[in-house]
């Protein structure tokens, strides 16, 4: 469940194929040259009202603390973000006092529990519930009473239970065997030496990245504009294409539709886990949707179809591989 920082990127995400996403107050903040944590509540719901309204796909909120002490203005605060469409709903436990920065376990899981009624009253179709414990990302690296938090939160009616900060082997499936049968999130915002295929062994349902996206992109910016304040060179590292962000931006506003086209260069998909496949050259019928473009051609006597992420799709189109008929 990537994070995008803004409409582009929620839609290139979603051209990948991915089937879910989650704002960052991270990347939220540094868009509009703030600190993280610092943007007020207003503009968090602002940022996850464009991400929402981007794509077609279901996005999570990360709405801190609720933005609110008293029961009152959580409820209200909750309620504002389930309106902006969010499909799920991130709870913290801190309390944003560096001396003391996590509640404690009774009054973050009554909070969990004002949260839990005003999305009942919501209906069937209310957001996901995620329950998060903050000791890891606050210094406290104590994972018993991490593992307690997580058993209170699902108690008092969280759906997801997420604890930022723990990145070991062990720690993690301490945690997944612990709060099971409720389904785990796990944030890989660096390298932990873990795979997807390895947290999806250990029983981790969600797997999120925070800031981690919008800090690559800050950081391939901030490096190319060094190298022009500083030394006086022009180094921009593997920048994106622009006919291919062109291509991606013109046609994401076309689906779903169906066009003729003809293969000029060299196309290729995947079948499964197998080795990528060329589409032969010459004329193809294309079905466009926001994650997957499928391609359907005659072969000898026999009609073939495959499928392709939507920005591959459209980088195609920007290199001249594929040709489009208008």
């Amino acid at each position: 469940m990537p994070s995008p920082w803004d409409r582009g990127s929620a839609k290139y995400l979603e051209g990948l194929g991915f089937k879910a996403l989650g704002t960052s107050s991270g990347g939220a903040a540094w868009s509009s040259g703030q600190a993280e944590g610092s943007l007020p509540m207003d503009r968090v719901l602002s940022h996850a009202q464009e991400i929402i309204e981007a794509t077609s796909l279901p996005v999570n909120v990360s709405f801190e603390a609720g933005f609110a002490r008293s029961a009152e203005d959580l409820a209200r605060n909750v309620f504002a973000a389930a309106n902006t469409g969010a499909a799920g709903i991130g709870i913290e436990d801190g309390t944003g006092d560096n001396a003391n920065p996590v509640w404690d376990i009774e009054t973050a899981s009554a909070r969990l529990g004002v949260t839990r009624a005003t999305l009942d009253a919501l209906g069937p179709d209310a957001p996901l519930l995620v329950g998060r414990a903050e000791n890891f990302w606050a210094g406290r690296a104590d994972l018993a009473d991490t593992i307690k938090r997580l058993q209170a939160y699902a108690a008092a009616g969280a759906d997801v239970l997420y604890a930022p900060g723990v990145t070991s082997r062990d720690g993690i499936s301490a945690i997944v065997n612990d709060v099971h049968p409720k389904p785990v999130n796990v944030l890989v915002s660096s390298d932990i030496g873990l795979t997807l295929k390895d947290l999806a062994a250990l029983g981790v349902r969600r797997i999120s990245v925070g800031g981690a996206l919008a800090r690559s992109a800050w950081g391939g910016f901030m490096r190319a504009a060094r190298s022009i304040a500083e030394d006086g060179r022009f180094d921009f590292d593997h920048p994106a294409i622009g006919k291919e962000l062109d291509s991606l931006f013109t046609y994401s506003t076309r689906t779903p539709s169906a066009v003729n086209a003809t293969v000029a260069g060299r196309v290729e998909f995947r079948l499964g886990e197998g080795p990528l496949v060329i589409i032969p050259a010459g004329p193809v019928e294309i079905i466009l949707s926001a994650a997957d473009v499928v391609f359907g051609w005659t072969e000898g006597s026999s009609r073939q179809e495959a499928a392709i992420p939507f920005v591959n799709f459209c980088r195609y189109v920007a290199t001249g591989d594929l040709i489009l008929q208008t």
